[in-house]
């Protein structure tokens, strides 16, 4: 089971964590709402939270929120 304590330190986010960080939530298996977006119009995932949204991920975004 994955925990915060045992995420590899090469996998720990620039923004150091937390309850809403991107990179903390996918290795917990939360669940995080950019991420379904993205992959229901299979535009790549942002890889950490420091990651600025491409045009084409702000785009679709923005019809979403």
């Amino acid at each position: 089971m994955n925990t915060l304590d045992n995420m590899p330190e090469n996998m720990i986010c620039p923004c150091g964590g937390g309850q809403s960080c991107i990179v903390d939530r996918r290795w917990l298996g939360d669940w995080i709402y950019e991420d379904d977006i993205f992959k229901k119009f299979n535009i790549e995932l942002r890889k950490n939270c420091y990651q600025m949204y491409s045009k084409q991920q702000k785009d679709i975004l923005k019809r979403f929120l």
